[in-house]
């Protein structure tokens, strides 16, 4: 008999042979073993374990203290460095250092190579000191260009000789910062390149027809600038098109390394700026292979202005079949043509553009860095407009690369203006779809960039990075660690941006266990695939990005989706057994249209094809489209839009909600559970559900990565879908790995009670192990499952209570009866004096240190020890458990009983474990407690002495002064217990 859950429990296990969900992917490089996977995920090592951005701030670096924070870097359990010179504001405290890849900045790189290949580690370098790609190597040649035009005004109706002139290239861009331009003797750029003449006749209409602009090019004196043409009657205005330099400047370079960036459209540029770096590099470490050396990388393209290069004319006529000349005007004037038209030629040369970068620059890097035995990195994919010019097809671009990267912010975000308020810096699921669809293994992530100054602790920082892994994130490159040259003092110089995260940060020393952490999640996530039920083909306009998980595309609640773009769909998408599959073996089982504009025609022939095939295929049907097109759409799209099973082998495309056709195709939820209080994850403002999850596979393992976006505790009964198999909890905060006692199979469903602490995140693993004892079937709880927790010894319920576990068939009564012992009286608490704390004080109840009366502990940063002697008075009885649980803990925290180290915590639940430790009668407690910065710094701002010393000297954030910057809560804030539990075997 069934029985409802919330009333009294679920019904008994149904162990069935297993089931394959039809939803999958197959492992791209074989499958690893649930002991290898095991192991990997308690010891993680290699590309599993964490970078970090290493800013060598306005290339002012020191060979001890380089060496000194690679030794930091890796006893704090990171996987590397990616070398990053940028400049930093002229404000006396960080010097100007030598020119990045000069002598003396080549000897410092080729230090941290030769240390960081003796430790272990991975290092990466950005191609240049700041961003975009160039610097002062580059000859006018190889800089970037723009298109520059002159008009003059004629009168025809007779023979001329017209004077033409040059047009103007301006010195300074438009915010006053001057152009690198190479000048000439005549006064003209060093390089510079006819690209047309056209006469275009004035009035006439609203709106210019190319049919009556005539391409006089042929008739130009260059060297005169005469234009030698007769002219016909009528008025008449000459444009001279040139392209030259555009003279734009590396970003944020180190003083002595201005310079301009490179043509990221032209394969030459890319191979000259390339091959400065290898030509310099290679001499001084010989085969990069035997190195740390192990990757390029080039940060995001926030390049300005035009855009033009040498080989754009005949590039444009090879994809669009057309000639660019007669449409140039359009470069200067938008409202130059009919709105079709101009909409037409921006598509046409958006495009243009796009490939040119992908080919020129991308695939043109990545050929010359493998060819010496390098990956090339990238932010290729954006973040796009309106934050920057990114003229690029994001997934194109981001597969063209070795290693796909993106970026996520911290408590900072900038919305467009759409009804969506879509979040632009929150770049995973792009980055993800590239790395699955194109074969790549790692999803790298610019991580936790924050505008911030000391705020965060690791615990701060977990619930994004949680995020970000739920959409696909398996590498945090974490933003970042700023290099300290000695005499910087404390906290010392940092980037302005980016959460600071080096060996100057007050919680430095209790850092490892979150990067252990980061490692765990990290490689599960390397080492099996995604599986997603859902292809979202996310439309062929370029430029286009792939927005946050379920934001402007949803499958459904419970379900996940995969980004497609259109070379992948075009050229790998088929179907096979009814299921829409790529190479790698991934297996969908709805195809999902973005916009369609019918200019790529083999596009609707390649949906036509899937759907005769047999693939379910859903979208809004395009209207007005060119040619032939629209007959072909008219055809394929169902009428009505409607869908039923019956139809699907007609051949026909739907538009009913990718939700409704799953439904109808009678496929459950991947993921599911009671009360989401939300089906949306869009995290804008906006709701979000209480949980969040991400599916991987390897073989016949399954596992769902599941966290808690609230900060409170959750208890949920968990459906995943899944028959046939034995559940595991993987705890990547601690590497535990338990078989989990209570679950049972409904359906095409494995139901198990979840309780995870506030923002807390768990692998849910389902084995083919065999099972060790029959386990319980359900708990009944109400309306949710009661709070508990997974443990070696058994079931630990963390509430009071009598409640039922079914095993069976049968219910078992299990009476709760966990036992706190509130920790009050004095504590005992020691400063440090050398950071302006008291020696020793006392605390009769915990409390922020920012709210003591004490301005010594009021701005305190640092490490605090308190002390406390509590009595036990009787042994723990047998199988009891007794563990100590701090409450709130501001930022992070070490502890002893009687002088045994019991290890660190830095996120909630702060709970240690005291059985093996705890002894009748008298004990002594311990905890070390660790806050950030913040607090000295604004304590400093009115202090006599001061403590602090960094360049971040004005303001707390973006957006406040320190002077207006709140104190962050610090310290042991409890309430401190001692909980015993008897955990049910």
């Amino acid at each position: 008999m069934k029985v409802p859950f919330a009333k009294i429990g679920l019904s008994a296990l149904l162990l069935g042979g297993w089931l394959a969900s039809c939803t999958q992917t197959a492992p791209t490089d074989g499958t690893h073993s649930l002991k290898t996977l095991q192991e990997g995920f308690q010891n993680p090592t290699g590309t599993a374990r964490a970078k970090v951005y290493w800013w060598w701030l306005n290339g002012f670096t020191d060979s001890t203290r380089i060496v000194e924070e690679l030794r930091a870097i890796k006893e704090a359990g990171l996987g590397g460095v990616d070398i990053f010179e940028i400049g930093f504001r002229p404000d006396g405290v960080v010097p100007a250092g030598p020119a990045f890849m000069g002598d003396s900045s080549l000897n410092h790189i080729v230090l941290a190579i030769n240390e960081a290949t003796r430790l272990g580690l991975e290092v990466g370098l950005n191609l240049a000191s700041s961003w975009n790609a160039g610097g002062s190597w580059i000859s006018a040649e190889h800089s970037s260009k723009s298109l520059y035009v002159a008009k003059t005004r004629v009168k025809g109706g007779s023979n001329a000789t017209i004077q033409v002139p040059f047009p103007e290239v301006p010195k300074v861009d438009d915010k006053g910062k001057a152009r690198l331009v190479e000048w000439a003797a005549d006064g003209k750029p060093v390089y510079r390149q006819e690209i047309a003449v056209l006469a275009v006749p004035v009035g006439g209409g609203t709106f210019l027809d190319t049919t009556r602009i005539i391409d006089v090019s042929r008739y130009l004196d260059a060297t005169r600038d005469e234009l030698r043409w007769q002219v016909p009657a009528g008025a008449w205005e000459i444009q001279r098109y040139v392209c030259s330099s555009s003279g734009e400047q590396l970003k944020l370079p180190s003083p002595n390394s201005v310079g301009p960036i490179i043509d990221h459209f032209d394969s030459s540029a890319t191979r000259a700026h390339f091959m400065h770096f290898i030509n310099r590099l290679q001499p001084r470490l010989g085969d990069f292979r035997k190195t740390a050396l192990k990757n390029f990388y080039l940060a995001s393209f926030e390049a300005t202005g035009t855009i033009w290069t040498p080989t754009l004319e005949a590039e444009f006529r090879k994809i669009n079949g057309y000639d660019v000349h007669k449409f140039l005007p359009y470069l200067f004037d938008q409202t130059a043509f009919e709105p079709a038209v101009a909409a037409q030629f921006k598509r046409d040369f958006d495009l243009t553009i796009s490939e040119l970068m992908i080919n020129n620059h991308y695939r043109k890097g990545k050929e010359i860095a493998n060819s010496y035995g390098l990956n090339l990195i990238s932010e290729s994919g954006g973040p796009g407009p309106p934050l920057h010019n990114v003229p690029v097809e994001a997934i194109k671009a981001l597969g063209a690369l070795d290693v796909p990267r993106g970026e996520f912010w911290i408590n900072h975000a900038r919305y467009d203006n759409t009804p969506d308020s879509i979040d632009l810096l929150m770049l995973v699921k792009e980055i993800a779809a590239a790395s699955h669809t194109y074969q790549r293994k790692i999803t790298e992530l610019e991580a936790f960039t924050s505008f911030q100054n000391w705020w965060e602790g690791p615990g701060d920082m977990k619930p994004i990075g949680d995020r970000a892994f739920c959409e696909g994130m398996n590498r945090p490159v974490i933003h970042g660690f700023t290099h300290n040259p000695p005499g910087m003092g404390s906290p010392g110089i940092v980037y302005y941006a980016g959460t600071h995260y080096n060996d100057k940060t007050t919680w430095w020393p209790k850092v490892k266990p979150f990067n252990d952490y980061l490692a765990r999640v990290s490689y599960v996530l390397q080492e099996t695939d995604f599986v997603a039920d859902v292809l979202y083909y996310y439309g062929e306009q370029v430029p286009n990005f792939g927005t946050p998980k379920n934001t402007r595309f949803t499958a459904g609640a419970g379900y996940d989706y995969e980004l497609i773009n259109t070379e992948i769909l075009l050229r790998d998408l088929r179907v096979k057994d009814g299921l829409l599959t790529l190479p790698y073996g991934a297996q969908f089982k709805v195809l999902a249209l973005g916009e369609i504009t019918g200019k790529n025609p083999a596009l609707l022939k390649k949906l036509e094809e899937l759907a005769r095939a047999g693939a379910i295929i859903t979208g809004a049907k395009p209207t007005a489209l060119p040619g032939t097109s629209q007959a072909l759409a008219d055809a394929l799209w169902q009428p009505g839009g409607t869908f039923t099973k019956e139809q699907i082998k007609q051949g026909k495309i739907f538009s009913a909600p990718v939700p409704q056709i799953l439904a109808a195709l009678g496929s459950t939820p991947d993921f599911d559970y009671p009360d989401k209080q939300s089906e949306r994850l869009d995290y804008q403002r906006h709701s979000q559900p209480v949980l969040d999850y991400i599916h991987h596979r390897s073989g016949a393992l399954d596992f769902y990565f599941v966290r808690n976006t609230r900060p409170d505790w959750v208890s949920r009964l968990c459906s995943f879908r899944q028959v046939g198999k034995v559940p595991q909890l993987w705890d990547p905060v601690t590497g535990q790995i338990l078989t989990i006692p209570i679950f049972q199979t409904q359906g095409t469903h494995t139901q198990v009670p979840l309780t995870l602490p506030p923002y807390g995140s768990y692998f849910v693993v389902f084995t083919n192990e065999a099972q060790p004892k029959v386990p319980y079937s359900a708990v009944a709880g109400q309306p949710h499952p009661p709070r508990l927790r997974y443990t070696p010894a058994g079931v630990e319920f963390l509430e009071q209570g009598t409640f039922a576990l079914y095993q069976n068939g049968q219910a078992r009564s299990v009476q709760s009866t966990p036992r706190a012992q509130l920790l009050e009286g004095t504590w005992q608490v020691s400063f440090d004096p050398a950071w302006g704390g008291p020696e020793t004080t006392d605390f009769p109840k915990l409390i922020s240190w920012t709210t003591s009366a004490d301005e010594r502990i009021r701005h305190y940063s640092g490490a605090a020890t308190y002390r406390q002697t509590f009595s036990y008075p009787v042994p723990p009885a047998k199988n009891e458990r007794v563990y100590l649980d701090l409450g709130e803990v501001e930022k992070v925290a070490e502890v002893w009983l009687n002088d045994q180290p019991l290890g660190i915590s830095w996120t909630r639940p702060h709970r240690f474990d005291l059985t093996p430790y705890l002894r009748p009668g008298e004990n002594s407690l311990r905890v070390e407690v660790i806050n950030t910065w913040a607090n000295r710094i604004i304590g400093d701002l009115t202090s006599t002495q001061k403590y602090t010393n960094t360049n971040v000297k004005e303001r707390g954030s973006r957006e406040l002064l320190w002077t207006e910057t709140p104190l962050i809560r610090s310290g042991l804030l409890g309430p401190v217990t001692l909980q015993t539990i008897q955990p049910v075997q």
